[in-house]
């Protein structure tokens, strides 16, 4: 294999939807492509990934691809796809000192021992990209640990932030508007209250906490792994979004981390509902955001979900079967993190919901909490600022 992709590019690559990478790159051939659009809109579509910067760079001529390396031309085929996930340099694995030489459209990371091929999927015939773990144990060399287990927490979710372009963006939101839009591998958009496109997709989990520690106890020396390990403790799967991950940390970390303590809950729990309560929510089952076994269910409250009128209808017959199942439904809104004051005043109230003891908190863990919000409460995307 010429070129494998990893770390921060291969982050990226596992955070674009698979119908993106279908629309930019897949066969002509392919009966779902054929479907979804036509010749005419294909070619524009692809014409506009094509001039994206990195597919752009990639496909510029002239003196320095005279002396490109295998990895730089091996890319250079897959560049359309690589462009609507990130930019350049791209990140590639490389396995002896002498290729770690930087260039302006390839960004060596060193791994001596390489990755085994099992870690490894391949785009084209000439270019691989690492599994999300091995990427986030790459990460983590440089990660802080609560950045770390933030991305932890995405790649065992169910959401990915992806910023689709423009042009690409245009056809996800007409095949939208048309209802023809595929739940393609289990993505789906998250729309706003005007049934508009936003940065937030549902999928299946990418990784397990078990992933995670397997790809952590394989790589005996490596930097990151320590952390990786770590975070495979600390994470919760199942969060939905990132309000909810940033939500979970804050709450959940031990107060010696900075967080309130509140440990030992669930995101997304499942409650199967009885026929009394079912007759309120119209629905079979309802899932709470974050879970406690005391029976609180502590709900993000996000414009998305709960923007329009239905939206606050629907809370509200949910709530009311919640209760009637014996779970206590306590909102919560993101201002609510964002200060010592109110994240003591929300502390306090799970901790009554709960059922358990709240003490004030020392005067050193009001300093690391307020540390650990700075590291929590910051751009998504940012975390890979590595």
């Amino acid at each position: 294999m010429e070129a494998i992709v990893c770390d921060i590019s291969a982050f990226r690559y596992w955070r674009v939807p698979p119908i993106v990478r279908l629309l930019a790159a897949g066969s002509i051939d392919d009966s779902l492509l054929q479907d979804l659009i036509g010749d005419k809109d294909l070619v524009g579509l692809r014409r506009a990934c094509s001039s994206l910067p990195l597919a752009r760079e990639f496909g510029a001529e002239g003196a320095r691809w005279r002396n490109a390396g295998t990895e730089s031309r091996a890319l250079r085929e897959v560049s359309d796809v690589l462009a609507v996930g990130m930019d350049a340099p791209v990140d590639v694995l490389v396995t002896r000192r002498e290729q770690s030489r930087r260039a302006t459209l390839v960004r060596p990371r060193f791994w001596q021992s390489g990755v085994p091929e099992s870690c490894v999927t391949r785009i084209s015939d000439g270019v691989g990209v690492v599994g999300p773990a091995q990427a986030l144990l790459q990460i983590a060399s440089r990660a802080s640990p609560v950045q770390t287990v933030l991305l932890a927490t995405e790649l065992c979710g169910t959401f990915s932030v992806y910023d689709a372009p423009e042009r690409v963006r245009e056809v996800l939101q007409l095949l939208i508007g048309e209802g023809r839009l595929p739940r393609l591998g289990g993505w789906w958009p998250c729309l706003d209250e005007k049934g508009r496109l936003t940065d937030l997709w549902t999928r299946r989990p990418l990784v397990s906490k078990q992933g995670l520690i397997r790809a952590g106890e394989s790589a005996p020396g490596r930097r990151g792994r320590t952390r990786l390990l770590r975070a495979a403790e600390l994470v919760v799967p199942g969060a939905a979004s990132p309000f909810e991950a940033q939500a979970g940390v804050i709450l959940g970390f031990s107060r010696r981390l900075g967080g309130e303590g509140h440990a030992g809950f669930a995101h997304n729990r499942r409650i199967v509902l009885s026929r009394e309560a079912r007759a309120l929510a119209q629905r079979a089952s309802c899932y709470c955001d974050l879970y406690w076994d005391e029976g609180l269910d502590l709900e993000c409250q996000s414009k998305l979900s709960h923007a329009t009128g239905e939206g606050y209808l629907s809370d509200a017959n949910r709530a009311a079967a919640l209760e009637l199942m014996g779970v206590t439904v306590l909102p919560a809104t993101y201002a609510q993190l964002t200060t010592e004051e109110r994240v003591e005043a929300l502390s306090k109230l799970v901790a009554e919901k709960r059922g358990i003891a709240w003490r004030p908190k020392t005067e050193r863990e009001r300093e690391v909490g307020r540390r650990l919000r700075g590291e929590v409460l910051r751009s998504w995307d940012t975390l890979l600022d590595v």
